[in-house]
């Protein structure tokens, strides 16, 4: 299979020199501060632990500035260079890391701050940015206000995300096979590039009546794969090319003291323009000339995509070509689908506490969404079963989403120590669809093989016509009273009804419909102390009973308890925890669904003094699934799956499926960091951390070749780094980051996911 192609290092941006040495002199007009903004690119802090080749950690303390008129400005650059050296999984490197080696702009800062806020355009700019020069993920960001009149907010971000971990859709083709031809990456890996642009305005933000307008842009695109089950599963390349826009206008209307009345119109476009067409993975040459794709599973044991007919010995002959022309195979397929959506929404929105007891927030949102899609497939090849030797279907499909949302609070303060809070939501929405496709059967008329031509076969028509219809409707309404008992103890008592109803009409026939009910009761109650000052605890539980169910592990039972604790025995010292469960369950006889989700953390933050700081952090996630399940499986001979041969069974009630076993799945996961931070001197500061994530889990073994995988794994990720100040304003950084990623269990019929990696960041940086 080829590999997603990557995506080059984008063209780095040129800060001249002039621009770097620069110091502003006083006595100067503003000219030499534009140009300054204009060169300099700025981001904010980030944390230790950011996949990030940033080594300036804990950057200088902000400098004096330099005064230019009636401005105070600042600005900063971290410029450096990265050392990357990986051993194992590059594939896996660059979907866990992907910080590569070469020049980097790292941080930039830059603003200039009006004293007086009597600024001549605007009274407080600010330019930041990271990531510039090669890195996955880069961000500008701008803010410009002037003191009543506006406030400009723009963005820019671009994230470069490379995934290919190759057990996602792999087939497991076995070593056994005749020929043998492993999946080395994953069927559905992509190298896509998001170019995501934010710009919104608010004028007159403190006049009695403001204005608010916004744009996003959202592209993505780049080279993907996926796949296709025609007779057999055939790769695809899919170019990805995706884009929503979006354009906002609200306006704010202070009707009366402490009221807003607001309105908002959003209007969303989105394009999807991702074609898929038929990629090599296991090319055959054919007797008498011409190539046929056998696509992704060789299992010919399994006859996948056939078998080997003797007197062969493979498939595929020491010269390439085919020997059994009988398989399932493509000559050629695309798939030629352009969306187009659009949606327009409108939402009214109230906040109030006019009223001195009385606090009131409301909305009401409509939208309606028209989508539009039309099709144009073709396959070229053999589809045994069937025998389908070509087929092409054409035709559009159209949807329509019409929704209408109702939110609603009300906090009435019955004393000054009771609070009564009622939340009020309702959600209806329906989809009306329909679609009229045809679809070409050639059918072969003789026996059919990959040889038979085309004149050969028939024509063979259907026409599909559908309509339906999904609607939903969602109603909750929460009422909870809550009572400060004191300054040092409080509670709160609720309960909340939800009623949802779903409805599918098919083709809208008589009886033609799914209809379901739900209604949910749930029981809410918290209570928080404060014993003595430096220490908070909360706890909070709700209990939850539904009457119905749609899917066969929807619970009939959830309860959730979340518990918190702050302790600050010193003002320098900060310590935490929490426990989060959550737990469903269906006792039905046929179901026997049992579920959770525990969550377990604590963290240390200790800063004694300026000159030593440390930080602690572990959390503990426990996951499991299990239900009853009715399947059908037949191990290959010699092959022993315990989950397989000790099921029981169901035949009596699904005989295309006869066994029957508990069906479960574990995840344990403990993550654990800590950072250190060391200022020996005034000058140097020195950072040493780490953080570790191990995950142990299990799951049912339905292949013998199926490995783990990313269900028991382990992942280091160590770094040191240090910051000298070599003068006023200047300071150099080094910085160091290890990653290891290990799996736990075999690594199956697939290329190796184990890598480590070293990365050394370099640089200076200057700041005024």
């Amino acid at each position: 299979m080829t590999s997603p192609r990557k995506l080059g290092p984008p063209t780095l941006i040129n800060i001249n020199s002039s621009a770097r040495d620069c110091t502003l002199n006083r006595r100067k007009n503003t000219r030499l501060a534009f140009a300054l903004f204009a060169a300099l690119i700025a981001c904010p802090p980030r944390s230790l632990f950011a996949q990030s080749s940033s080594t300036s950690q804990n950057p200088p303390a902000q400098q004096e500035g330099v005064t230019v008129g009636d401005y105070v400005v600042h600005t900063s650059a971290e410029i450096g260079y990265r050392y990357t050296n990986v051993t194992g999984s590059d594939d896996m490197y660059d979907t866990l890391v992907n910080l590569q080696t070469g020049p980097r702009f790292i941080d930039e800062t830059f603003s200039m701050q009006s004293q007086d806020h009597q600024g001549l355009l605007f009274d407080n700019l600010s330019v930041n940015s990271f990531g510039w020069g090669g890195d996955p993920n880069n961000v500008l960001r701008a803010r410009v206000e002037k003191n009543k009149w506006y406030n400009f907010l723009a963005s820019f971000r671009r994230d470069q995300n490379f995934f290919d971990y190759d057990l996602l859709v792999n087939p497991l083709n076995p070593p056994t096979s005749s020929p043998s031809i492993p999946v080395l990456n994953s069927a559905h890996a992509f190298d896509t590039t998001r170019r995501m642009t934010d710009i919104d305005l608010t004028l007159l933000p403190e006049s009695v009546v403001s204005f608010r307008f916004g744009y996003s842009h959202n592209n993505m695109t780049g080279p993907s794969y996926t796949s296709i089950h025609t007779g057999t599963d055939a790769l695809l390349l899919q170019p990805w090319n995706t884009t929503m826009n979006a354009y906002r206008f609200g306006a704010d209307w202070k009707v009366a003291p402490r009221t807003v009345l607001s309105y908002d119109q959003f209007l969303y476009y989105y394009k999807g323009d991702t074609d898929p067409q038929l990629s090599s993975f296991a090319m055959a040459f054919l007797p008498g000339g011409g190539t046929v794709e056998l696509g992704l599973p060789i299992d010919t044991a399994n006859k996948s995509p056939c078998a080997v007919v003797p007197p062969a010995t493979s498939l595929i002959n020491p010269s390439g070509t085919l020997t059994n022309l009988d398989c399932n195979a493509y000559f050629s397929y695309f798939r030629n689908q352009r969306i187009r959506t659009s949606t327009p929404m409108e939402r009214l929105s109230l906040r109030s506490n006019y009223f001195q007891r009385v606090e009131l927030l409301g909305s009401f949102t409509y939208s309606s969404a028209d989508m539009n899609t039309p099709l144009d497939e073709s396959f070229n090849g053999l589809q045994t079963r069937g025998d389908i030797r070509a087929f092409t279907t054409t035709g559009a499909g159209s949807a329509r989403q019409i929704s209408n949302v109702v939110d609603l609070e009300g906090t009435v303060h019955v004393t000054k120590h009771i609070r009564i809070i009622d939340k009020f939501y309702y959600w209806a929405f329906r989809i009306p669809e329909n679609g009229n496709f045809t679809e070409i059967d050639n059918i072969c008329t003789v026996t059919c093989n990959l040889l038979t031509p085309l004149s050969a076969t028939a024509p063979e028509a259907t026409n599909t016509l559908t309509q339906a219809s999904f609607n939903q409707t969602w109603i909750t309404n929460q009422t909870q009273v809550a009572w400060d008992i004191s300054k040092k103890v409080g509670a709160n008592l609720g309960f909340r009804y939800s009623d949802q109803v779903f409805k599918h009409f098919n083709d809208f026939l008589p009886g033609d419909e799914d209809y379901f009910a739900i209604h949910g009761y749930t029981e809410l109650f918290g209570v928080w102390a404060r014993p003595i000052h430096a220490l908070r605890l909360n706890f909070n539980q709700e209990y939850t009973s539904f009457d119905n169910v749609i899917v066969r592990i929807s619970p009939r039972k959830q309860s959730q308890y979340r518990f918190q604790v702050g302790y600050n025995p010193r003002p320098w010292a900060v310590l935490g925890g929490s426990i989060n469960i959550f737990q469903q369950s269906n006792g039905e006889s046929a179901t026997n669904y049992q579920g959770h989700n525990r969550n377990y953390g604590l963290t240390a933050s200790l800063a004694p003094n300026e000159r030593f700081a440390l930080d602690l952090a572990y959390n503990y996630n426990d996951v499991m699934q299990n239900a009853l399940i009715c399947f059908n499986d037949t191990p290959p001979p010699g092959v022993s799956l315990p989950f397989v041969n000790n099921a029981a069974s169901c035949a009596a009630n699904d005989p295309s499926n006869p066994l029957l076993a508990n069906s479960y799945y574990t995840n344990h996961t403990n993550f654990g960091m800590f950072t250190v931070r060391f200022r020996p001197i005034k000058r140097l500061t020195l950072n040493l951390g780490g953080s570790i994530t191990n995950v142990d889990g299990t799951t049912p073994q339905f292949n013998i070749l199926q490995p783990l995988g990313s269900l028991q794994y382990l992942y280091y990720q160590p770094v040191a780094n240090f910051s000298v100040d070599l003068t006023h304003g200047l300071a150099w950084n080094s910085g160091w980051n290890y990653y290891q990623y290990n799996e736990g269990s075999f690594v199956g019929p697939t290329a190796p996911r184990y890598f480590h990696a070293n990365t050394v960041t370099e640089s200076l940086r200057y700041s005024f």
